[in-house]
């Protein structure tokens, strides 16, 4: 009797040890890509556990938009990546229900219409932060000499995880551009968000 009453006691932590140890497999399976990410918002640095940010795809300047006044894009709902892991070299856009596109690319991500931020999944992303990191990483979202990188893990299924976030210097190109922001419309910023307080 004590045996089956220990049995049943330990077969649901059993099972979710199982659920966790699956869990934390397929969550390093896939391919890391490195993303940069377009501007920073002074006003509103890291506060909480969580740093917003905006992808900075490299899609092609036809694939943006045509020619005319600009004009707000929609955030793409699904990219076929291509290049060398983890450099991207380019990221073409595609209709999501597209199977034939999506079977044929090597590595396509898709934005998770239930996830935090929809169908803009792509364009939008979060990043858990540790507080050991949190410091160092609000002194370099407000170095204006540097370039924030988040890698990505991507998966077979489309599926995509934010895993990293680090910083280089800016190239010159991203320098010029950069001190040009003050007569070109700004960058989409990197935003932040505090983590819910859950003793609330």
């Amino acid at each position: 009797m004590k045996l089956a009453r220990l049995a049943a006691a330990l077969l649901p932590l059993a099972g979710l040890a199982a659920l966790w140890a699956w869990s934390e497999h397929i969550s390093r399976q896939g391919t890391d890509w490195e993303v940069p990410v377009a501007g920073y918002d002074p006003r509103d640095l890291l506060r909480g556990h969580y740093v917003e940010f905006t992808y900075d795809w490299p899609i092609r300047d036809d694939e943006r938009q045509e020619e005319g006044p600009p004009r707000i894009q929609p955030p793409p709902e699904a990219l076929c990546l291509s290049g060398d892991p983890p450099l991207i070299t380019q990221a073409a856009a595609f209709d999501p229900l597209d199977r034939a596109v999506f079977e044929a690319c090597a590595h396509p991500i898709l934005a998770d219409p239930g996830g935090v931020y929809g169908a803009a999944g792509l364009r939008t992303g979060r990043f858990y932060v540790g507080q050991d990191r949190a410091r160092a990483i609000e002194e370099r979202l407000a170095a204006r000499d540097l370039r924030a990188i988040v890698t990505i893990r991507q998966r077979k299924d489309g599926t995509f995880t934010p895993v990293d976030i680090r910083f280089r210097p800016l190239t010159e190109a991203e320098r010029e551009a950069r001190e040009g922001d003050s007569i070109r419309p700004a960058a989409p910023p990197i935003m932040t968000r505090p983590e819910p307080d859950r003793n609330e």
